[in-house]
């Protein structure tokens, strides 16, 4: 680790003044299906960009599959060449501890960390189950009682929260039922049809069918209450079950990008996300911008990559 930081923190800084810009088409990677949350978060910064900051087309291009790992193999596929942006949830960083990966974030060149995301608990609207303590409840009685559904990996922030529940409730984690998705929209859709007792998903995700009276949200996976029209929905907390899920959300290009080329994505995705252009997708989405640049970033990526790892051996997800 200590090489690959060197190895990035001694390039010089330079700016995209000195003269680095897009040349050509630019992609913007995606992991998951169209519709979820990163999908939304894709076409969000592609329109960001477009506006003023880059003068290509930049297309989204969705490969969903693997906990993401399908999409930053697509990525790696392209050295050196600045004009591939992969987008990765936190679920990636999941796949990557847990071992199931083919690509790791030293092999790639660390841009940007956007923003982060806590999930919400949701069922469908006539569900039984009325809180968050009921899920505990039924689980301490059968933890086959309760099906669950997470996008886009395994062994994600996500689906570690519900194995906390499951531990909360003296089940074992792994044996609780877990369905996993390619996209935050699938999950919704399939707790309204009654297919799984609970989802657990970004608010964007669940909010369309939550307004038309399909969904019902029993709790934030997060530290405080939502704002807006999800004000009065507690926390997971505040109803005694204390789980967590926050999904963070990081920009990547392939290997071997140089010091201008990360120094221009960098600011322009970091203008972008302090704009006023994104405020209308941050209020319904819910989502807190929450940037770290290309220089610190690699070290908090280490971070959080040891840190899930012991979560997941802990809870008997990875070995």
């Amino acid at each position: 680790m200590r090489l690959w930081l060197a190895l990035l923190f001694s390039i010089p800084l330079l700016t995209h003044a000195q003269g680095w810009r897009p040349e050509r088409p630019v992609e913007i990677i995606v992991g998951a299906a169209p519709g979820g949350a990163n999908d939304r978060i894709g076409r969000t910064l592609q329109r960001l960009l477009q506006d003023g900051r880059v003068s290509t087309p930049i297309n989204v291009v969705n490969k969903p599959g693997g906990g993401q790992s399908v999409a930053f193999a697509y990525l790696n596929t392209h050295p050196n060449s600045p004009h591939y942006l992969g987008l990765a949830s936190s679920s990636w960083l999941t796949t990557v501890a847990a071992g199931r990966g083919t690509v790791t974030p030293r092999e790639l060149s660390p841009i940007i960390k956007l923003l982060d995301e806590y999930q919400m608990y949701f069922v469908r609207a006539d569900s039984p189950i009325k809180n968050a303590r009921d899920i505990v409840e039924r689980l301490r009685k059968d933890p086959a009682s309760v099906t669950f559904g997470i996008s886009t990996a395994a062994g994600n922030p996500i689906h570690i929260s519900v194995g906390e529940i499951g531990r909360l409730a003296g089940a074992d984690p792994t044996k609780l039922k877990v369905v996993v998705f390619n996209s935050g929209t699938d999950t919704a859709i399939q707790v309204a049809g009654g297919h799984l007792d609970v989802g657990v998903q970004s608010p964007g995700s669940a909010m369309q069918l939550t307004q038309s009276g399909k969904l019902r949200f029993l709790g934030v996976a997060g530290p405080r209450r939502h704002s807006g029209v999800l004000a009065n929905v507690p926390t997971m907390r505040e109803q005694g079950v204390d789980v967590t899920a926050n999904v963070f959300y990081t920009i990547f290009g392939p290997r071997g990008l140089d010091a201008a080329q990360l120094a221009f994505w960098d600011d322009a995705l970091s203008s972008a996300m302090k704009s006023d252009a994104v405020k209308k997708d941050l209020d319904f989405n819910f989502w807190t911008v929450d940037t770290i640049g290309h220089r610190d970033l690699p070290a908090f990526l280490e971070k959080e990559l040891d840190a899930y790892r012991r979560t997941l051996v802990a809870l008997g997800m990875s070995k």
